[in-house]
């Protein structure tokens, strides 16, 4: 199974008018990369999780020690610990005590420690701490909110980037916390992420000594916003908002409207309605939403707007922890549709978007969006709600297609028959807006059956094409996708690659042209573009790579069809 992600690169592709092949464009991404997870970001869920919905990687569940995980990268630490977090609620005897045990442990080794907490809260665990362990205090005046940040930043300043490493989530520094209220975590290794952090965390200090400066440190309104929000992780987008100042609610909502299939959140307090609403949108629009909402916010404006239109899709969580998550997934199961995954410490609420301290992340990846998803339908089905189904149709064995006399034909296989009635085929021009073109019966016999089918109103345009199988209950569930295209390559070849300076790239053609050539990193973003004149037969064209930084790239042509190749630049 091969997916990444797409929907990024067609929009970047949509504003360069020239490449018009998207369909084709969109498929050789698709198809080149290995489903794999990628290795510098880790999440983590302290409630089980739901793996027969996993589409191939497991989500992580630490059970009860989501602690030891905070102290053994703490104990990594080589240089410096920038700890940002709301509450640390510890005595001698608790089981997050380990927490200042591993960062005592680091200061003595001479890594340097900051502290910033909430001053409002107890903070009995900062007790604990090495009194050379610098700590600042957030504002109890009128007016401020909360210092409600949950994040950790190592070795941010390192000469080896891959030191540098940002921990964030839902998770405060207590036993209830760690143990009993539904939480999660996430680690992210990539440098400047974490200096992004780590220049949030220098506000509140009041600058970048070991020493706080409470003249120069600021808070909630009185910070300035952030200088970057976006930014590429080893080929994963990854977005970032700090509250008050970067506009939390509004880029929230943003991703909500790129749902186009589903949606599944998870939250302690959601107050905000207009948040509500635009989930609400989404709903009326079509596309399927669960959601998991804390007692604590039964009595807002958000709960009875959306319960009419989710019903049993939203369940309230009743129990005597706290559903404590801030967390949005979606088009988990959709690849070709931008998965994505909302989590950090913010609260959907007024005060967690125009006054508190929060930071608020955004993680566009599929295998990423799918472990939350594991969490998500797990913690639902444990609160009352439907279990949620597999990912996959168990029994298909494959489903696949190929060009016959230039018309798709489709092919499918699965075990012996125990409940499917039917099933329907469904096309789609983009890979992500399908309608079904097909219905065709199960057969009744109880042996493994192959089914195949033509699509004669194919027209030699790209297509994308899945299958939904209905079960004798109602339920369905879908295939993979499949991508079938009579349009052929170019002839391409690019050498060196690795590259230094200059890339050489040859393509034949049959007459003399013009094409559009491009390069773009991998999270989409277009580096290099311009137009080729090329003649009848082997063509060699140099590109000077001197303005591209170490990494990966994609080398994109268009013509008579769209030709990628990936390199690598040293």
């Amino acid at each position: 199974m091969y997916f990444c992600k797409v929907k990024s690169v067609t929009l970047f592709i949509m504003k360069v008018s020239k490449f018009v092949l998207i369909a084709t464009f969109s498929f050789l991404l698709i198809c080149n990369y290995p489903f794999a997870q990628n290795p510098k970001i880790k999440c983590y869920f302290n409630r089980p999780v739901n793996s027969n919905i996993s589409t191939g990687i497991n989500a992580v569940y630490l059970n009860g020690t989501f602690a030891d995980t905070v102290a053994a990268y703490i104990n990594r630490a080589k240089f410096t610990i920038d700890i940002a977090v709301y509450n640390f609620t510890s005595g001698s005897s608790s089981v997050v005590a380990k927490i200042a045990t591993a960062a005592n442990n680091a200061r003595s080794r001479g890594v340097i420690i900051r502290w910033v907490y909430d001053g409002s809260s107890t903070n009995s665990g900062l007790s604990l701490l090495d009194t050379s362990i610098k700590r600042i205090g957030s504002p109890t005046t009128l007016g401020y909110g909360i210092m409600h940040n949950k994040f950790v930043v190592i070795d941010v300043n390192s000469a080896n980037p891959d030191d540098a490493i940002i921990m964030t989530g839902s998770y405060n520094f207590s036993t209830n916390q760690n143990n009993s209220d539904y939480n999660n975590i996430v680690f992210i290794q990539d440098q400047p992420l974490a200096l992004a952090y780590y220049n949030e965390f220098n506000k509140m200090w009041g600058g970048v000594t070991s020493q706080p400066n409470t003249t120069l440190s600021t808070f909630g309104t009185f910070k300035s916003p952030s200088a970057q929000t976006t930014f590429n992780v080893n080929g994963t987008t990854v977005e970032l908002y700090f509250s008050p100042k970067d506009a939390a609610a509004t880029h929230l909502k943003n991703a909500i409207n790129t749902a186009d299939n589903e949606l599944f959140f998870g939250i302690y307090a959601f107050t905000d309605n207009s948040v509500a609403n635009a989930i609400k949108t989404k709903v009326n629009n079509g596309v399927v939403a669960k959601g998991i909402i804390d007692q604590f916010s039964q009595n807002y404006s958000p709960y009875p707007t959306l319960n009419p239109v989710m019903g049993s899709k939203l369940v309230l969580y009743t129990g005597n922890a706290l559903y404590h998550n801030k967390i949005m997934v979606i088009d988990a199961d959709h690849p070709q549709s931008d998965p994505q995954v909302e989590t950090g410490s913010y609260n959907w609420s007024n005060s967690g978007t125009n006054t508190n301290d929060e930071n608020c992340i955004i993680i566009h990846d599929s295998i990423i969006a799918n472990q939350y998803l594991q969490s998500l339908c797990q913690n639902f089905a444990d609160i009352g709600g439907a279990v949620c189904l597999s990912a996959l149709p168990l029994n298909l064995l494959y489903f696949k297609g190929s060009l016959q006399a230039q018309k798709p034909l489709l092919q499918w296989s699965i075990a012996a028959n125990q409940n499917v009635k039917y099933f329907e085929i469904e096309k789609s021009s983009e890979g992500i807006h399908f309608a079904a073109i097909a219905h065709i019966n199960c057969l009744t016999n109880n042996t493994t059956t192959a089914y195949n089918y033509r699509d004669d109103t194919y027209t030699n345009s790209a297509s994308y094409y899945r299958l939904r199988m209905i079960d004798n209950d109602g339920h369905s569930s879908l295939s993979n996708t499949i991508f079938i295209s009579s349009r052929d390559k170019m002839n391409l070849f690019i050498f060196p690659n690795p590259v230094a300076e200059h890339l050489y790239v040859q393509l034949k053609s049959d007459k003399k042209e013009t094409k559009n050539l491009a390069i773009a990193d991998v999270s989409g973003r277009i580096i290099l573009k311009q137009t080729i004149a090329i003649n009848a037969g082997m063509n060699t064209i140099s590109i000077n790579t001197n303005q591209l930084a170490k990494g990966t790239y994609l080398l994109m042509i268009d013509g008579s069809g769209i030709s990628v190749e990936k390199f690598m630049k040293n």
